[in-house]
């Protein structure tokens, strides 16, 4: 307790005086130089003194107790000076050993040791957060911060998790049974196009992301089906659309990306579509003299079914009396021998023939069943 105590009695002395440490280390009076405001003060002894012998005075007892530090400030002390220092030093411990202090220093130091054992675990839970051993006092760079201790009031991330998609699906529960039947009061009846609408526009949407190609949009008519337009006016139309013409299916087919949105790109196609049609209407020049290229598209016959190989009902009954013809035919030449019976020939072929016998048939017939090994047969 007398430890603690001067432990304790630490803070006091900064004001007071400096405690001695039992344990403190010693240090020799002779390695302490008087004080002198001479430059050469390191080499020059002061007058009136023998530099073969220096008479100093015995250290004290209270002197041999104190540490380096303090032993070097008592001696830089007058004689008045290392008086007090004693004497306050003395009060001072006489103060800190009584039993009211001494039983205030314990319970505190108890409370004191409580506190860092308590604290001890989150400590080392901050120096091996992250990286383990070699990332111990390193600062934590996602800033998230030691966690809380967990006291056993919680469920685990897992679980939170699984919690969090039971929400999402009761949500969408919830939209299908509430609010979806209130879109049938937005449905319309689909209406075909007429043939004043000859543009077809196709859109792709991702649902539920964003995706850079969800901006574009195609657009594909036919030039028979637009208004208006002669036979050469139709050609000049193919001429100048060039390569995106389909010959076989007269489909002329465009697309456009080059805007942010679908509304852009869409409106950029029709006022194409308007120019071109302009242009084809134009009689300055009907390109009659420039001859239709479709080079760019290759032309590939597809097999078809022969129109007399359908099955027709009058084809079905021509068959059906054929098959009869042949039944009626088959029953006439059996009843007057004629039929050839397949199984029969072979049979009787078979018993004209005589048994062939040769030695090495002879052996193999003899060694069958003489075992479950294989047999070699001599040649």
């Amino acid at each position: 307790m007398a430890a603690v105590a001067n432990r304790w009695g630490s803070v006091a002395r900064r004001y007071a005086c400096v405690l001695p440490s039992p344990n403190a280390s010693r240090i020799s009076i002779a390695s302490l130089r008087p004080f002198s405001s001479s430059r050469d003060s390191g080499n020059v002894e002061p007058k009136g003194r023998n530099n073969s012998s220096v008479s100093r005075s015995p250290p004290s007892a209270f002197a041999e107790t104190l540490s380096v530090e303090d032993r070097a400030r008592y001696d830089s002390l007058s004689a008045e000076d290392r008086e007090r220092f004693e004497q306050a030093a003395k009060r001072l411990r006489r103060h800190m050993t009584s039993p009211g202090v001494e039983g205030r220093l314990s319970a505190a130091v108890a409370t004191a040791v409580h506190n860092i054992e308590m604290e001890r675990p989150i400590i080392a839970h901050e120096r091996f957060r992250g990286g383990g051993f070699m990332a111990m006092g390193e600062e934590d760079e996602e800033g998230t911060g030691p966690d809380d201790e967990f006291k056993e009031d919680d469920i685990s991330s897992l679980a939170h998790a699984e919690l969090e998609q039971h929400r999402e699906m009761r949500e969408y529960a919830r939209l299908a049974a509430w609010e979806m039947p209130l879109l049938s009061k937005l449905a319309k009846p689909f209406v075909p196009p007429s043939k004043d609408q000859p543009l077809q526009f196709r859109y792709t949407t991702y649902l539920g992301e964003e995706h850079p190609a969800e901006k574009k949009v195609v657009l594909q008519f036919r030039t028979k089906d637009m208004p208006d337009l002669t036979e050469v006016q139709r050609d000049k139309l193919i001429k100048l659309v060039g390569v995106r013409y389909n010959p076989e299916t007269d489909v002329v087919r465009m697309s456009c990306e080059m805007f942010e949105t679908q509304a852009q790109n869409k409106r950029y196609l029709g006022d194409l579509v308007d120019t071109l049609l302009r242009e084809a209407k134009d009689p300055t020049d009907t390109f009659e003299d420039i001859p239709l290229d479709f080079r760019h598209h290759h032309f590939r016959e597809k097999p078809r079914f022969p129109r007399h190989w359908r099955m027709t009902p009058e084809r079905k009954e021509q068959l059906l009396a054929l098959r009869k013809e042949r039944e009626l035919s088959d029953q006439q030449r059996a009843a007057e021998g004629k039929l050839l019976d397949g199984v029969a020939m072979i049979e009787k072929s078979l018993a004209a023939q005589p048994a062939i016998s040769t030695p090495a048939m002879e052996e193999a017939v003899a060694l069958r069943g003489r075992g479950k090994g294989k047999t070699k047969l001599r040649r």
